[in-house]
């Protein structure tokens, strides 16, 4: 499947914001109700970009333009929000706790937690929009 990846970050988000204490029950409908339409109108749209250069070799420069242009405005509606949900987290994490070995633990745990981001920002973006 096409999408499995897409669907494993998904599934991973809506990980995130359902466990979360810090969010409460409206804003996680919100949120998997925005990453629901917006993953369902990027698949019907990638689809249909796919769709329209389908058969046709050599690939035309314009199916790529189109396709890497797309991926990469999708990759903005999703990691955008994405930031400023787990920035959100990491701040009320932060507050919440009272000891300073508790609080450089969650610094620490920041820097990894950045590091997942960016590589799934990039996998999304190289695995959807490549243009070879």
């Amino acid at each position: 499947m096409e999408y499995t990846s897409l669907f494993i970050m998904l599934a991973i988000i809506f990980l995130i914001v359902m466990t979360n204490r810090f969010l409460i029950l409206w804003i996680k409908a919100t949120i998997v109700a925005y990453y629901s339409v917006i993953s369902y109108i990027f698949i019907k749209t990638k689809n249909k970009i796919d769709r329209q250069y389908e058969n046709i070799l050599p690939v035309p420069d314009i199916y790529w333009d189109k396709n890497s242009g797309w991926v990469d405005t999708m990759a903005g509606y999703y990691f955008w929000p994405l930031a400023v949900i787990l920035l959100f987290i990491y701040y009320k994490w932060y507050r919440s706790v009272q000891s300073k070995t508790a609080k450089g633990l969650i610094v620490v745990s920041f820097i990894p937690s950045t590091a997942i981001f960016l590589i799934i920002t990039f996998l999304f973006g190289f695995g959807y929009g490549y243009r070879p």
